[in-house]
């Protein structure tokens, strides 16, 4: 390996990137279990019509803070070197937009609810602004510590901050606090994530802000930005278009069903496509390079989301009772249509850093855009025809725009499509027959009496257990002997390596 410095060099570089998934499983699991604990927990506490009115608030806080940060903190991940003044600009820049999205949710709280069809909201979408410059004040340290591969340490201790959101949440919600009890946790849950990257990350803020240096990232953050909020907005477009037509029942019932395929994909894929980014950034000199590790993260990733949110549709008659509570039962038929979208989440959540590290954010946003236009053409025209139908718009929508996605990715980076639909594509057969086998067998296993009977729990136990043997033989079989050697070469690297911080 002496002799040949830069395959060492790639060769720790995939360790490192594998190590930092399997810690960023850990974080993004810890994160997510501890929300889905408290939404569930709090589910069976709260109507969907409260449900509703959070969601609506939960929307203009999360553009703000995609406004706050700007897309600036991406600089940190392309920058060879992090100078002080680009360090100083980036944080103080990200704080002052944080304050300022502050004051403006507070300003225009009724304007705001009123005008995403739900006015009991106002006080929510105020309270959940001021999160924002908490979000904002340690944005920087943590992309630092990501570009680091600082994972491990993220991972630790922000199990401790889910455990602390997640435990305020519940005891608020015992107390009767209603809608506040999830406010509590996004603040507690935000509080202590900025505490955790810096100490993740210790950095003190200098005094070397300087406007230029704002200006010369200020392009690329644009895009960035701009491109998540046509993301955002996606979802969010969704919420408002509801809220029109049903009212703050149906963004509940929808959006209830949304967290069930959410949660799912927020564990297993958002862990890999974090390391993307810092990954990718170190391999976009060497493009044959870029390629192979672009296809190898997206094929990894489906192995795991795949089989999960098909498990999630074929059993939802059975897990959204036992989750939430019977009284969102009308969830189950839409959680059923949702999870049609693993493919386009898988996708979806590795074109953005790939185009960001090879400074493609007008591609971002142009593809944001027409996203955006088609959601919105697809979900108007669905709305009057129920939750199902709008589901099922939301669903032809996403395939729509994914061959454009695949288009344009392989012009701007040279990935092929055909490459990365063969590199998902045991995963989603494996999936498709553990789903009919599953639903097969579940047809033949009729339940008497609650949810929570000790006979629905082991019917729901024993259907798991037998869809993860059925993907696991099949998704072999599909893979065929090379590519399960490549599997099995990257599970060995798949190790809670102990990384730099």
């Amino acid at each position: 390996m002496a002799g040949h410095p830069e395959i060492a060099g790639g060769t720790r570089l995939s360790r490192r990137a594998a190590g930092a998934v399997g810690w960023s499983v850990v974080r993004f699991g810890g994160d997510q279990v501890f929300g889905f604990v408290v939404f569930a927990a709090l589910a069976h506490r709260l109507d969907p019509a409260t449900f509703g009115v959070f969601i609506v608030g939960l929307a203009v806080a999360e553009v703000g803070k995609i406004v706050a940060q700007g897309g600036l903190v991406s600089s940190l991940y392309r920058a060879p070197e992090i100078t002080p003044r680009l360090a100083d600009t980036v944080f103080w820049g990200n704080l002052g937009m944080g304050v300022l999205v502050a004051i403006a949710c507070f300003a225009l709280r009724h304007p705001l609810a009123n005008a995403m069809g739900s006015p009991a909201a106002a006080p929510v979408i105020a309270a959940l602004g001021c999160v924002v410059p908490v979000s904002a004040a340690g944005a920087s340290h943590m992309s630092r510590t990501l570009r680091a591969f600082g994972h491990r340490a993220l991972a630790i201790r922000s199990f401790g901050a889910g455990l602390i959101g997640g435990t305020l949440a519940l005891l608020s919600a015992q107390a009767g606090w209603g809608v506040w009890a999830l406010v509590v946790q996004r603040f507690a849950s935000e509080a202590v994530g900025t505490l955790v990257a810096w100490h993740a990350f210790r950095w003190r803020p200098g005094l070397h802000f300087s406007w230029t240096t704002l200006r010369a990232q200020w392009r690329l953050g644009v895009g960035v930005a701009t491109s998540q909020l046509l993301l955002v907005a996606l979802n969010r477009t969704q919420d408002m278009i509801l809220g029109r037509a049903t009212g703050p029942v149906g963004v509940g019932v929808y959006r209830t069903a949304w967290k069930s395929i959410e949660v799912v994909a927020q564990g297993v894929i958002s862990p890999f496509a974090t390391v993307a980014v810092p990954t990718l950034a170190k391999l976009r000199h060497d493009m044959p390079a870029f390629r192979r590790g672009y296809v190898e993260m997206v094929s990894a990733s489906a192995m795991v989301a795949f089989p999960a949110i098909a498990g999630i549709g074929v059993l939802a008659d059975a897990l959204i009772p036992l989750l939430f509570g019977p009284q969102w039962g009308e969830s189950v038929p839409v959680v059923r249509v949702l999870c049609l979208l693993a493919p386009p989440f898988a996708l979806n959540f590795f074109a953005d850093p790939a185009l960001t590290v090879l400074g493609k954010a007008g591609i971002m946003v142009r593809l944001a855009g027409i996203q955006l236009a088609l959601t919105l053409l697809f979900c108007l025209v669905a709305a009057p025809y129920g939750l199902v139908w709008f589901a099922v718009a939301y669903v032809m929508r996403a395939y729509v725009t994914l061959a454009l996605q695949l288009a344009l990715l392989q012009r701007a980076t040279g990935v092929l499509a055909r490459e990365v639909l063969g590199g998902i594509a045991p995963a989603l057969g494996a999936a498709l027959v553990m789903a009919i086998v599953v639903w097969g067998t579940g047809d033949t296993m009729p339940v008497e009496g609650d949810s929570r009977s000790l006979g629905a729990l082991a019917r729901i136990a024993f259907l798991v257990t037998q869809g993860g043997l059925v993907y696991v033989a099949v998704v072999l079989a599909f893979m065929g002997r090379s590519r399960r050697m490549q599997l099995a070469a990257f599970l060995r690297r798949l190790r809670l390596q102990r990384q730099p911080t």
